[in-house]
């Protein structure tokens, strides 16, 4: 009888160790991809404020904010939009491209990148008042081609006139100053930044009114290290926008400041 419990307890005692080897191993697993994350690997197109060659710009600098303080290397690459969506969606060879507005389709972290806006531009003496989006009702507009603004939901019940696709801002506000045109949608960044760029009259010729808001999200590949990388996301943007960091970096690159994105 003795003899069987020196045996259980050799068998037992060779258990707790290999339960305590699979237990440290898991640990280390988890800790590799998990707090053991040493960059993360960003594609993107070039975006004026946003996304600059040298690394600066409004979506670069609050991506920095994020992660570096953790430890985390930010590592990005400049290609086009449509590659950027491939190599993150379907290849997986970068962790995350910036940015879009995200669907059930999308792994995106719960708080948005920024508020990208719609906005319209018209002549002051066109359009003599403004009733929000049902302005657009019966007048012609243009945008870039391939923003497809006549198939937004939101602009769904706006009967236009008439409507017309350009390649360049320059036509846009060329038709409008000529009344060829009632209005000019874009992104309201784009706007802001050619007017400040050509030093467009906006106190008696010209007048923006934002349409709509939407936020806007980094996108990231469906892996366990994305999910990692989300969770630190969603934590860092709060604390930086707690203490005030986040609206400072909106405020120097002179992009709008929408709290209310981070609120909820």
């Amino acid at each position: 009888m003795t003899s069987v419990f020196i045996i259980f307890g050799n068998n037992m005692r060779l258990f707790y160790k290999s339960a305590i080897i699979v237990i440290l191993s898991l640990c280390c697993i988890g800790s590799a991809a998990g707090h053991d994350i040493k960059n993360i690997k960003i594609v993107t197109p070039e975006w004026e404020d946003c996304t600059h060659k040298d690394g600066t710009g409004l979506f670069f600098e609050i991506v920095r904010n994020v992660y570096e303080p953790e430890g985390i290397r930010v590592e990005y690459k400049f290609v086009p939009w449509k590659r950027a969506v491939y190599i993150v969606e379907e290849t997986k060879k970068a962790d995350a491209y910036l940015s879009r507005m995200k669907d059930s389709d999308h792994l995106a972290p719960y708080y948005p990148l920024w508020v990208e806006y719609a906005a319209a531009v018209f002549r002051k003496d066109n359009i003599t008042e403004w009733k929000g989006i049902a302005t657009l009702s019966g007048k012609s507009a243009v945008w870039m081609r391939g923003y497809d603004y006549h198939t937004e939901k939101r602009i769904a019940d706006v009967k236009l006139k008439r409507w017309d696709e350009i390649d360049e801002p320059k036509q846009a506000w060329g038709l409008i100053e000529k009344g060829r045109y009632d209005f000019y949608i874009d992104t309201l960044i784009d706007i802001e930044q050619y007017v400040r760029k050509n030093k467009v009259d906006m106190v008696e010729t010209y007048r923006i009114e934002t349409i709509w808001g939407e936020p806007s999200y980094m996108i990231f590949a469906k892996t366990l290290k994305s999910e990692k990388l989300i969770e630190i996301y969603n934590r860092r943007i709060i604390e930086l926008f707690k203490s005030g960091e986040l609206k400072k970096i909106f405020n120097k690159w002179n992009i709008r400041f929408d709290p209310e994105a981070w609120q909820k």
